[in-house]
């Protein structure tokens, strides 16, 4: 089986994440050719009573390059995520990403 096909929906490990009013900001592991565009954020409604946004964070595009691992930051707006930032005042965010530490 091919690895690169096998990760290609898998939840990316976060090393960290922030988000607030204007950007949604993400901590992940590079070998070196990490960028946003390796990644694909997918964001689901729900609304029981409260309204919960539920975020997959997937990494789609394998970094392949050889360097030392280290850790990048990303940034992406809202916009581009294709979330109204006003929603998130009055809603519970659920992230489905594992957390790790760098090794």
């Amino acid at each position: 089986m091919d690895t690169i096909i096998a990760k290609k929906d898998a939840l990316e490990r976060l090393q960290g994440l922030r988000f607030d009013e204007k950007h949604l900001t993400i901590w992940v592991t590079s070998t070196g050719c990490t960028g946003k565009e390796d990644f694909e954020i997918r964001v689901s409604k729900g609304t029981t009573g409260k309204i919960t946004l539920s975020m997959d964070i997937l990494r789609i595009t394998p970094d392949l390059c050889k360097t030392t691992t280290h850790v990048v930051e990303l940034n992406f707006s809202w916009e581009e995520i294709g979330l109204d930032p006003a929603l998130l005042k009055n809603a519970s965010v659920k992230v489905a990403n594992p957390f790790g530490v760098l090794r």
